[in-house]
């Protein structure tokens, strides 16, 4: 055996241990106490040092603290994406189970009304707020219903871009509409049929939904149309639907539109489609009853600030 390979076998042995112990000290504590406990005696061992004049007690704790700072900082966010990577993979094994016994046991929860509600800020940013209400489904079977929000954007979007995306569900009864409860949902990231970054909402309703249940779902979304409001390239606002609805609203708000020249709007297919001027915002919605399944419908918008 070469020195080498000796060597790579006595540093896996010794340091193997260490490493495993390292990271049960990051899972108990946590990143931020373990990062304390390091400064601390960072600074202890440098105040020690200068005391005793001693340089070289200084520099090897030094070393050594900042080492196993910087090991202790790996340890941290390899533990995070495993983690992430793992609840990741659930959630994907979830979903793929509930589509699956949802075509082959019972009809899928249908829709009265789909009311959505997006605001386009000045910067990009969005917020979504589609409110669902629902027929009856009471079969002591257990219940979800899925929805989804498509980016448009030409951004490629990164790990941490979707990673501020924040969703929440509530889920209320047809008589007290204004004591919402949170709702579980789970959800993952996927792509839509023409290929654009989608995320997939499974909202889990229990065995019980009552005639007029609604479910309110709320996404807020930094950066959803930043190439939109910069003038960087048209986008789309569109809706698909693929379980029954018996009626639906759609409506974006794009918030301090400075011209109604500049802002453009080309309908898609789109029932009743109106444009609205409200103060500063450029109001665009349109609507439609029973509308055909997977049939795409809405419009395009382009925002030329060069005017």
């Amino acid at each position: 055996m070469s020195a080498g390979a000796e060597l790579r076998k006595v540093l896996s042995q010794h340091l193997a241990p260490f490493i495993a112990d390292l990271e049960e000290l990051v899972f108990r504590y946590g990143y931020l106490r373990v990062f304390a406990a390091t400064v601390a005696a960072l600074g202890s061992v440098g105040l020690l040092g200068e005391v005793l004049g001693m340089e070289w007690l200084r520099t090897t704790f030094a070393s050594i603290a900042g080492g196993l700072f910087v090991i202790a900082s790996a340890i941290s966010f390899a533990g995070t994406h495993k983690l992430r990577t793992r609840v990741q993979h659930s959630e994907e094994l979830l979903h793929n189970y509930a589509d699956a016994l949802a075509v082959r046991t019972r009809k899928p929860i249908a829709v009265q009304e789909w009311k959505q509600e997006v605001t386009i800020e000045d910067n990009g940013d969005a917020f979504c707020r589609r409110v669902l209400v629902l027929h009856e489904a009471n079969d002591n079977v257990p219940r979800y219903l899925s929805v989804n929000l498509v980016y448009y954007g030409s951004t490629p979007l990164s790990e941490r871009s979707r990673r501020l995306v924040e969703c929440k569900a509530f889920h209320a009864g047809p008589e007290d509409l204004d004591q919402r409860t949170r709702a579980n949902a789970t959800s993952i990231w996927s792509s839509s049929s023409n290929g654009k970054p989608k995320l997939d909402l499974y909202i889990h309703l229990g065995t019980a939904v009552q005639e007029g249940d609604v479910v309110t779902v709320e996404w807020t979304w930094p950066k959803y149309s930043v190439d939109l409001m910069t003038g960087a390239e048209p986008e789309a606002f569109d809706v698909l639907f693929t379980k029954e609805v018996s009626k639906f609203e759609h409506r974006v708000i794009f918030r301090n539109v400075k011209h109604d020249s500049m802002f453009v709007v080309r309908n898609q297919g789109a029932q009743g489609l109106r444009r609205i001027r409200q103060g500063k915002d450029v109001i665009v919605e349109f609507s439609a009853a029973n509308p055909k399944m997977a049939h795409r419908m809405g419009f395009i918008a382009d925002y030329s600030r060069q005017g």
